[in-house]
């Protein structure tokens, strides 16, 4: 045991006459924003509204297809009138380079589609000795 350097005794602490002021317990912050209700209904409007638009954006969308398909179904003929001249040309071209190429072989009909099917099937048209040099 050890013995303290004076033989006072010891000074306990006590509060003030009158005892230590009242701790407040009760915090006084201003309101911070809008309640809760308040941001539940902004944020349903915002997304009905967002959705409003996508909707008339769907349907804007959907008219340009349709424009769009109707201008293409319009020019179809045109189109094929035109692959259908190439095809002819190509075909042509071809024909020639094969009746000139099997010129000497007997029996060799130009033309004459290789298939025994009886289905009418396009030739490759590429241009023959294309990648030959």
């Amino acid at each position: 045991m050890s013995l303290r350097p004076n033989n006072l005794p010891p000074v306990q602490d006590m509060p003030p006459p009158g005892g230590y002021p009242g701790i407040k317990t009760q915090r006084l912050l201003p309101a911070r924003g809008p309640k809760g209700w308040q941001l539940w209904a902004g944020a349903s409007a915002m997304i009905m509204y967002g959705f409003y638009q996508v909707g008339q954006t769907n349907i804007e969308r959907n008219q340009q297809k349709m424009q769009e398909r109707k201008l293409r179904y319009q020019i179809a003929p045109l189109l094929q009138a035109e692959a259908d001249r190439e095809y002819m040309a190509r075909e042509t071209a071809n024909l020639k380079m094969e009746a000139k190429v099997m010129a000497g072989v007997e029996g060799w009909e130009v033309g004459k589609n290789p298939y025994n099917s009886g289905k009418w099937m396009p030739r490759a048209t590429e241009e023959l000795g294309r990648n030959q040099k």
